[in-house]
């Protein structure tokens, strides 16, 4: 009897735990991207492998506490060859008025939001001209990286 309520209570946490999963990958999937303007940062670490330390620009010029972003619509002419493309591009500014903003908190002395991106190592020079981590919003006030893009918001592949 011990067994069969053991095995019971395992497939329900693991019932759980993959409901969790996939509600957390279809609202990043489904959510809108977003960009925080970045400033270079060392990109090594020796246990963990190549990463980028993500360090965005607003922290610089806020006072440490906590911080408020705005969406602000941006729309920059990009040219292909002869081709000519206006993109709309949402970027978070600091205390901007904008569409959406989140509250981002500043607490044990850094602001709590992704500051890492991992890479496959030997590829992280192809990094070095990121200017802004894609950020999409998973929740309340919680943001994921998912990827990043140079000056010009091309996604760096």
């Amino acid at each position: 009897m011990r067994g069969k309520i053991f095995f019971c209570v395992c497939l329900l946490l693991c019932g759980a735990l993959a409901v969790c999963a996939w509600m957390t990958h279809r609202m990043r999937a489904l959510s809108d991207t977003f960009y925080l303007e970045m400033i270079p940062a060392d990109p090594r670490a020796l246990l963990m492998g190549d990463y980028m330390w993500l360090t965005y620009a607003f922290e610089n010029k806020a006072e440490r506490k906590d911080a408020k972003l705005c969406v602000v619509q941006e729309t920059r002419e990009r040219k292909e060859g002869e081709r000519q493309e206006i993109t709309q591009v949402g970027v978070f500014k600091l205390n901007a008025e904008g569409a959406a903003c989140i509250t981002v908190r500043y607490e044990h002395g850094r602001y709590r939001m992704p500051h890492q991106f991992f890479f496959q190592e030997g590829t992280g020079n192809k990094y070095a001209n990121a200017r802004y981590a894609a950020v999409r919003k998973i929740g309340n006030n919680t943001l994921s990286v998912v990827g990043l893009t140079d000056k010009n918001f091309n996604w760096m592949k």
